[in-house]
């Protein structure tokens, strides 16, 4: 009798154990709820905030960014500073007028500087006016003209206008680094707009995942308390829902980091509610672009930061010329006339005597150690900003290379990655069919549901990071147009 009934039990536990599998195996397949990474549903801006396109966003920048506004001030100052260096060319004219009991006087004193010579010309009048009779000689007049032109140092269009044209450079120079800073700008700005995209995106995956784990949570106890899996699954379960609640925590930690740098940079308050606006990932990109030469080649024509180089190398070469020339004696060709004297009238006194001279005045101080100095470190300075043109040229080249290999990179792996989510999402569909008929732990359903994690937040991040690649190309090359790109 006691074989018989433990020949009972065990037939009725075989028959139990039957039936769940049975039941397991007849539950209906996992709902289709994993979708490619390219239709993921992203986490659009907050509720009620303002939000703009990428092209708005830059508009702004530009106009309210601090540092782009820093450079703009330099830009101004050294337009004030040429300004002021033209002003050398004007005529200079000064009035003078004096009153006493004793005398009363008028004087006139104008210069104007020659162009292109690098002479002067200069003026001088005085009416003066005495206290007498009608018939004594209270009245002088005075007028001299000199014109001096320099024939060795100090003569020609370099000397004469070196300072005017060192004005004129420093304005460039303001001027490109103005621009060269606006393309920074664009760049960080799209940079920043997309690194919200990517995190919020980055949020909706782990959003997602989190409610498949709690959802293994409830299926993995459910099957503890008919006896079909072991508290082991469980645990299981609820770390992977723990890690996932922890990666949509860091996510919108991430996210909010992002809004904020993305407000400041656009010259905004960190709590400013303003958003970029909700941007859809296509995973179709472009195919090849240029080819790499034909890129190189427009980098080495446009590139603002070579155009400087260069010009640096033409002026040092102006220094050169300068100092050799000042090595020269100074040699003047002078061209003077005198006219004035005393009479009772202005008109009288103007006419009583004319004198005209012409002299050379010359001058070579014995000590130049100054200037044969200062011609020695010009032309050290031109070989120094020559290999500077050549290492800039050679770094622009290699950021062309490194920004196009970036690109490249990035297509084939979006590629590729769209495969490996295609794998993983098939993957987590087989493990959880396996686990709801009983034909396996969720132990692969755990590691299938990390992998297919992995693979989109990847496939995110290529996405995203290919846009600004695209941006970052057309700085390198020196083709990004700020205002027709983001218009």
């Amino acid at each position: 009798m006691g074989s018989v009934a433990i020949w009972r039990v065990a037939l009725s536990a075989g028959a139990l154990s039957l039936s769940l599998t049975a039941a397991g195996a007849q539950q209906p397949p996992p709902p289709e709820d994993e979708r490619p990474a390219a239709a993921e549903q992203a986490v659009g801006p907050a509720p009620g905030a303002a939000t703009l396109s990428l092209a708005q966003a830059v508009v702004l920048a530009l106009k309210k960014n601090y540092g782009l506004l820093a450079a703009a001030d330099g830009v101004q100052s050294a337009r004030v500073n040429y300004t002021a260096a033209r002003a050398q060319f004007y005529p200079q004219l000064t009035p003078r007028y004096q009153r006493s009991a004793e005398e009363s006087s008028f004087a006139v004193e104008a210069s104007q500087r020659v162009p292109w010579t690098g002479g002067s010309l200069s003026v001088s009048a005085l009416m003066r006016s005495l206290p007498g009779t009608d018939l004594a000689l209270t009245r002088s007049t005075g007028m001299q003209l000199l014109l001096s032109q320099p024939l060795l140092r100090g003569f020609g269009p370099n000397a004469a206008h070196y300072a005017l044209r060192n004005s004129r450079r420093a304005q460039q120079a303001q001027e490109r680094a103005y621009e060269l800073g606006r393309q920074r700008l664009a760049v960080d700005v799209a940079r920043s707009f997309y690194q919200i995209v990517q995190q919020r995106q980055l949020l909706a995956v782990a959003r997602q995942s989190l409610q498949r784990s709690q959802s293994l949570v409830k299926a993995s106890e459910a099957r503890l308390q008919v006896g079909l899996v072991s508290k082991l699954d469980v645990f299981r379960a609820e770390l992977q829902a723990s890690q996932a609640q922890d990666a949509m925590v860091r996510s919108q930690a991430a996210l909010d980091t992002a809004l904020e740098q993305f407000r400041v940079l656009l010259g905004l308050s960190p709590t400013e509610p303003l958003e970029p606006e909700g941007v859809e990932l296509a995973d179709e990109l472009a195919g090849d672009g240029e080819p790499l030469e034909t890129l190189l080649e427009r980098a080495r024509g446009r590139r603002l930061e070579l155009q400087e180089s260069r010009d640096q190398v033409d002026d040092a070469q102006r220094s050169v010329s300068l100092a050799r020339q000042n090595l020269l004696p100074q040699l003047d060709l002078n061209l003077g006339l005198t006219q004035g004297g005393f009479g009772t009238t202005f008109t009288n006194a103007f006419t009583t005597d004319r004198r005209v001279n012409l002299f050379f005045s010359a001058s070579y101080p014995v000590e130049r150690s100054a200037e044969r100095a200062s011609r020695a470190v010009a032309e050290i300075e031109v070989t120094a900003r020559a290999r500077a043109v050549r290492q800039q040229e050679l770094q622009v080249e290699g950021e062309v290379r490194a920004a196009v290999r970036e690109l490249e990179r990035i297509r084939k792996s979006v590629e590729l990655q769209k495969k490996g989510v295609e794998v993983a999402e098939q993957q987590r569909r087989l493990a959880t069919l396996r686990y709801q008929r009983g034909l396996a732990s969720n132990f692969d359903v755990v590691d299938a549901e990390g992998s297919l994690v992995l693979a989109r937040s990847a496939l995110v991040n290529l996405l995203t990071s290919y846009q600004v690649a695209r941006i970052e190309l057309m700085r390198v090359t020196g083709g990004l147009d700020v205002e027709q790109e983001f218009k």
